[in-house]
């Protein structure tokens, strides 16, 4: 069975993330997604994978190829406009060559490998399948209701509400009549859905495990703690560096090419990427991913967070629970403030208009390329452009 990947649409309620990456290469808990999601289809037997691109394509062609490295074979095909998913799908009909395939959105992940238990329950009925999961809270999606045989008995687009309910969790097997349904419903995916539906033909597939479709920035701080949680034990590659006392608690991952000065101490889960300096007296608390080529200056604590990578974080500065884009420059005491004063749900704002979190500690979102001088204080939600240049706070 062939697999497609959607990886091409850019959302700019991820913003300061995605002017300058797609999707599926933000880095969680030192993973690219679409390496997540690539090894789990390899896991489950799939290996002929088309991948949709567009925004940004150049870096995913250029880290994954042809697939050789992963034992897969990578195809790419660019949906030249963002039409919608169906029109992403549209693209790969002459490559699908009539059989039934499995669709994968490029922004989901989840903790185990779902493709598993979807392709043994296709196997079984034969029918059109949609993996569904229960989030803790489905009014961000589609909702999906089940009748006694597990058939997908109506789709609600617009849920009311924040009632949980079952939600597609972007993962499917479908035969080759969904494009017929397609080109009957102008390309549009929801309406195909809506037919399958319609006929009795959908069948569910349901994922108990961890999954989370990453639509703003706070959802990659909730997907590296998702990815980080089943880390039973620790990884240090044998080139780390480790000067005097370092101490290290909890499963913790270190790549190569590390150095940890004297006086840190490292509570996992974490992860420390490739070639990256650590210097004395930090602290690196659980659920930290420091992408590789990063340098974190004396006496810094670092709590709940993600670095993409190449970024420089001065002395003496706290990070919590905040993420930071690739090469950005932080100078020393740099504070992220975290919750407000009376702990209230933290709200941010997304491409002109205010979003509930329903968070009550969150910090900071840095973009690619930020500059941001010595003793800056930021507050709970900040959103920090891509190569945003503020300079040290001088009071004298």
């Amino acid at each position: 069975m062939k697999a497609v990947i959607l990886a091409a649409n850019p959302s700019r309620r991820l913003s300061p993330f995605i002017e300058q990456r797609a999707k599926p290469m933000l880095r969680i808990a030192g993973r690219l997604i679409l390496e997540y999601t690539l090894k789990a289809l390899r896991q489950a037997g799939l290996r002929e994978i088309m991948v949709v691109v567009n925004h940004e394509q150049e870096s995913i062609r250029a880290h994954f190829g042809s697939g050789d490295h992963l034992n897969l074979n990578l195809d790419y095909i660019v949906q030249e406009t963002p039409k919608g998913i169906g029109n992403a799908l549209w693209t790969c009909l002459p490559w699908l060559d009539g059989e039934p395939f499995c669709l994968v959105y490029g922004d989901v992940l989840s903790n185990g490998n779902p493709f598993i238990p979807m392709l043994d329950a296709f196997s079984e009925s034969g029918q059109d399948l949609a993996l569904v999961t229960l989030p803790a809270s489905s009014r961000e999606f589609g909702n999906v209701y089940l009748d006694p045989e597990m058939r997908i008995s109506k789709l609600v687009e617009k849920p009311v509400g924040s009632q949980a309910n079952y939600v597609f969790a972007g993962m499917f097997i479908l035969h080759q009549n969904i494009f017929s349904r397609l080109e009957l419903n102008g390309q549009s995916m929801s309406r195909a859905f809506q037919d399958l539906i319609q006929d009795s033909v959908m069948k569910a597939c349901l994922w108990e495990e961890g999954w989370i479709d990453i639509i703003y920035p706070w959802h990659i701080l909730e997907a590296n703690q998702l990815m980080m949680k089943s880390w039973k034990e620790s990884r240090i590659d044998q080139s780390v560096e480790l000067k005097g006392r370092v101490q290290i608690e909890g499963p913790v991952v270190i790549e190569a090419g590390v150095r940890i000065e004297s006086g840190s101490v490292l509570k996992g889960p974490c992860y420390i990427g490739r070639d990256c300096y650590i210097g004395n007296n930090v602290l690196i608390r659980s659920h930290t991913a420091l992408g590789p080529g990063s340098i974190v200056g004396y006496g810094c604590e670092l709590k709940n967070s993600v670095v993409f990578g190449s970024s420089d974080i001065g002395r003496l500065s706290f990070l919590g629970d905040s993420v930071l884009g690739e090469k950005t420059q932080l100078g020393s005491g740099l504070t992220t403030v975290n919750h407000s004063p009376d702990y209230s749900p933290i709200s941010c704002e997304i491409d002109g208009e205010m979003i509930q979190t329903s968070l009550t500690k969150l910090g900071a979102f840095i973009g690619d390329g930020a500059t941001l001088g010595a003793r800056h204080t930021l507050s709970p939600g900040s959103i920090i452009p891509v190569k945003k240049n503020i300079p040290d706070n001088i009071t004298l």
